[in-house]
């Protein structure tokens, strides 16, 4: 799975469990609820980073933490119209006894009611002393989404350099490469 696939997968966990929680509140106000705000961890371990490891030849394994911070909007009858996630983590890419930096800095803003999401930030940076950024995704792109939030087909709007949408993945192989 795609590290921007993983990171999709840990808001929209974190997105439902806010929407459910304020669902079952009982919101029935005649203006709109107050946004519900929260912060989620994010912690993972990724062994075999697809499709980078697939592309380079050799496994590639990502272990990154950091924070992810959620604001839930509510139309006059309570429902979720719009979500606006943001995350800030940090860790490692490891190949071959190589390692290079991760950083992300990444902002999703759901809205519900067009079925669209915007991505806006640095994706990812992977960078190394000496050598500087090897690859880096950050930009701004939109997609179509599904009634659970999951991106569908290819991007209807990009800006800025999204190389692992392109399959561009020559300079993280050869700085994972001894």
């Amino acid at each position: 799975m795609s590290l921007r696939a993983r990171l999709f997968t840990i808001v929209s966990l974190a997105c439902v469990i806010a929407v459910s929680s304020a669902l079952a509140g009982g919101q029935a106000h005649a203006v709109a609820a107050t946004p519900l705000t929260g912060h989620f961890p994010i912690e993972e371990h990724i062994a075999v980073l697809d499709p980078e490891s697939t592309v380079c030849g050799f496994p590639i394994s990502s272990d990154f933490t950091g924070q992810g911070t959620f604001q839930v909007f509510f139309d006059t009858l309570g429902n979720p119209i719009r979500i606006n996630v943001l995350e800030h983590s940090t860790g490692t890419l490891s190949a071959n006894g190589i390692d290079l930096r991760f950083a992300s800095s990444d902002n999703k803003f759901y809205d519900l009611q067009n079925q669209t999401l915007a991505e806006v930030g640095l994706v990812f940076r992977y960078s190394a002393p000496g050598l500087g950024v090897v690859l880096m995704d950050r930009g701004r792109l939109i997609w179509n989404i599904d009634s659970n939030g999951e991106m569908v087909g290819d991007p209807i709007f990009e800006a800025g350099p999204h190389p692992e949408l392109n399959g561009d993945f020559g300079g993280l192989c050869a700085a994972l490469t001894p």
